[in-house]
């Protein structure tokens, strides 16, 4: 079954980003890692029951002026805060293999992020997750061994977040079941027609939602590099 599992949040600062956040919101966060050949790092901020935001900044000053990937992200926190994607989860490698045929792609199982104890996160996905989020669009995860799930790492959470209640993407429902299939129906999404990407995330606590709003990716174009 698709569900939510979690949601990259870029800021220009990766540490004044995280803390303002948690300080807005009562989440609570802790030291995600870092990318092996990307100059970007993240913290992470539990939402709940295995659901979870990376708030991810381009920490290498230099990396945009030699990888793509760093220059694109480089160039959409420019501004300020930007949800820069979000990703999906299913329960069996077997669902993670329908999707990926339907889709068209294939599965990658490369190393993602290095965790600050020096071990490799490296779950099965499907399609390339910066293809899926220059595009405003979810990739899909499956995680073999869920103790390891970023969301449940000991955290301290003075909101106590219970998951996410709803989130509100562009485009239409319509186009969301084009690219995840029938599936796509059941997620908590609500649609604002705009151009495609994640708008706003709303969280359950004790005392009611927490409705955290950021901007969206801009349309991919190719970004040129410099040296």
């Amino acid at each position: 079954m698709l569900a939510i599992d979690h949601i990259s949040l870029g800021t220009r600062n990766l540490y004044e980003g995280t803390d303002r956040l948690c300080r807005e919101t009562g989440l609570g966060q802790y030291e995600g890692g870092w990318f092996p050949g990307l100059g970007i790092a993240n913290r992470i901020v539990p939402l709940g029951p295995d659901q979870y935001i990376e708030v991810e900044s381009v920490i290498d000053a230099y990396s945009p002026q030699h990888s793509l990937t760093d220059r694109w992200f480089y160039d959409q926190i420019s501004s300020g805060d930007v949800y820069i994607g979000w990703c999906l989860r299913v329960d069996t490698l077997e669902e993670l293999e329908a999707h990926a045929e339907r889709m068209g792609t294939g599965i990658i199982r490369t190393g993602l992020r290095q965790r600050p104890d020096g071990s490799l996160s490296a779950p099965a996905r499907t399609p390339d997750t910066v293809y899926c989020w220059q595009r405003g669009l979810p990739n899909i995860f499956h995680i073999a061994d869920m103790s390891t799930h970023p969301a449940r790492q000991p955290c301290a959470q003075p909101a106590a977040p219970q998951g996410i209640a709803w989130m509100e993407v562009g485009g239409t429902r319509h186009d969301m079941v084009g690219w995840l299939g029938e599936e796509a129906k059941n997620l908590p999404l609500t649609y604002n027609g705009e151009r495609p990407g994640l708008y706003a995330v709303a969280v359950n606590t004790p005392d009611g939602e927490i409705v955290i709003r950021r901007t969206a990716v801009t349309p991919w174009t190719q970004p040129t590099l410099t040296g």
